[in-house]
């Protein structure tokens, strides 16, 4: 939602890449159009979402600096790093500025920096798959239907 929201307020386009996921065994398939419903925009702010990612080649120069590096340099990113490029996100997103590079890349968890409007308007536009969906509420009859429920989401990886 905070990278949403900094492409509407900037004129971007809002790349979702979710390549590499653990939920598939696919490594280069995006994992977004698997799980949601195609998305061509999001109020207003452009998006690709699909398998195009795979043959896009995005312009540098690259926001955080550290992506600037070249490849082999940037396979092993130590959480120092990541906590480092959150806190630089952080930083512009909340700045109101533009950055003069061509394209940021948000993949540090911004959890809680984002306004609960910019959260509801992703959550009103990216829906479950159909089979996805289906799923979802054949689990839910069988195990929550009529029940008090309190979720938890138990977060693992990145440090």
């Amino acid at each position: 939602a905070a990278a949403w929201r900094y492409a509407r307020r900037t004129g971007r386009t809002l790349a979702i890449d979710w390549r590499g996921s653990c939920y598939l065994d696919q490594p280069f398939t995006n994992a977004f159009p698997v799980f949601f419903e195609p998305v061509q925009e999001i109020a207003g702010v452009p998006v690709i979402c699909d398998d195009r990612i795979n043959q896009l080649a995005f312009p540098g120069p690259f926001f955080p600096q550290w992506w600037n590096k070249p490849p082999i340099e940037c396979v092993y990113r130590p959480d120092e790093q990541i906590f480092r490029e959150r806190d630089e996100l952080d930083k512009l997103f909340q700045s109101e500025e533009d950055t003069d590079a061509n394209t940021v890349v948000c993949d540090a968890c911004l959890m809680w920096r984002c306004d609960s409007d910019a959260e509801r308007q992703i959550f009103r536009s990216v829906k479950p798959r159909s089979e996805v969906q289906t799923r979802i509420d054949a689990i839910y009859r069988e195990h929550f239907e009529g029940r008090s429920i309190i979720g938890v989401h138990v977060r693992h990886g990145n440090g």
